[in-house]
């Protein structure tokens, strides 16, 4: 019985509160609020056990914070310490806690093995990557719909904004704004894949774009199609699936965008997903004209669910994996970059975007943790000339 080397201590001191910690495994992305007592008892594990006469604070702190959204602090632990819940356990209900948590654990090799994917909606033994994290506590936990809540936690009511308080208003809307403002033009011919509800689509039509959104969902396409403006048109086409693009004409688009799509060709957003990144890709350098260019914003590949540590102002943070991801999304920038170089298509431009500075008075944390991390990316890619 021991303390894995995956553990780390950080204070949430504060002058009437001291002596609070927040012990984190950031593999597990687990989270126990300790108290210096059980700081200390970390360190003489085998007497824990039979203390069952001594009292232990410590505080139930864990939460699955992306369900508030996925550009959410995705630390996974209360931020508000006056409302951490107290425990005061004995010497073998703290060690119990203390395993539950992934603080402390028996056996290396055990542990090593939870780290694979969940077999089924109710395997809680089996870390698993994100996506099946939080399809299995949207529908264990909150009891709803994955696809539901995530356009809701991005978009307005009534699906035709998005919402200004969260960091895709703050850093993804205020892009696009400006992108668009900047780069289309009468007569562009632009293909969004993956569309949504078209207000993307509609942004770039205002500046005179002809737009084409494209969409597998008919529920977002018929929101899109009853507030469409001029200029754009709507059809369902089943993306990243062999012909599923063959409506469109090869050669036929200046531009193609991609936005908070692309991730999901790489690792499938729930179980079964059909869908083929090379096939995509495919279809994205047949549809683009010679000099056309394809756009993809998209999660950073390093920053996008690492932890936001640190002071407000000062932020730091653990990465835990980047080139072999058993919990991340997105894949490596090689992997993403190879994919599309093998596909015939070369990158011209990349940005890594912040936020602005409105969204500090929503949530100074997650303002100054994005301007220091970036949470998307932005590639532009052409064609490789033949």
């Amino acid at each position: 019985m021991f303390v894995p080397k995956d553990v780390i201590l950080l204070p949430e001191s504060s002058r009437t509160r001291p002596d609070r910690w927040v012990a984190m495994n950031v593999f597990a992305r687990s989270c126990l609020g300790v108290s210096g007592e059980v700081v200390q008892a970390l360190g003489r594990l085998d007497d824990i056990g039979v203390l069952d006469e001594k009292r232990f604070l410590c505080w139930d702190i864990e939460r699955f914070s992306n369900e508030d959204g996925l550009l959410a602090d995705p630390s996974r632990f209360v931020r508000d310490t006056a409302t951490w819940a107290e425990l005061w356990l004995d010497g073998t209900a703290l060690l119990e806690k203390l395993k539950m948590h992934s603080i402390v654990i028996d056996d290396e090799a055990v542990y090593r093995a939870r780290f694979q994917p969940k077999r089924h909606l109710l395997d809680h033994r089996n870390f698993g990557n994100f996506h099946q994290q939080h399809g299995q506590h949207m529908a264990l936990k909150k009891r709803e719909d994955p696809a539901a809540w995530w356009m809701r936690q991005k978009f307005a009511p009534d699906l035709l904004a998005v919402r200004p308080e969260t960091l895709y208003g703050a850093i993804q809307w205020k892009f696009l704004e400006e992108f668009a403002a900047h780069r289309m033009q009468s007569g562009l011919e632009v293909i969004d894949l993956g569309c949504g509800t078209g207000i993307y689509c509609n942004l770039m039509a205002k500046h005179g774009a002809s737009v084409l959104g494209v969409d597998p969902s008919e529920e977002y396409l018929s929101v899109a199609r009853n507030n469409a403006i001029g200029g754009t048109r709507f059809v369902n086409m089943k993306i990243g699936q062999a012909g599923g693009l063959s409506g469109i004409p090869s050669a036929s688009a200046d531009m193609v965008l991609m936005v908070d799509a692309l991730l999901f060709y790489f690792v499938p957003f729930y179980p079964g997903q059909q869908a083929d990144i090379s096939i995509l890709l495919a279809d994205i350098s047949r549809i683009l004209k010679p000099g056309g260019v394809f756009v993809s914003l998209e999660p950073h590949a390093a920053f996008y669910l690492t932890p936001w540590l640190g002071a407000v102002d000062r932020p730091f943070t653990v990465i835990t994996e980047y080139l072999h991801k058993e919990f991340g999304v997105v894949p490596p920038l090689s992997e993403m970059i190879g994919s599309l170089i093998k596909a015939g298509l070369f990158v011209t431009a990349m940005q890594e975007l912040g936020p602005h500075y409105y969204f500090k008075n929503f949530d100074p944390r997650g303002y100054h943790f994005a301007r220091e991390f970036p949470l998307w990316q932005l590639l532009e890619l052409r064609k490789i000339p033949t």
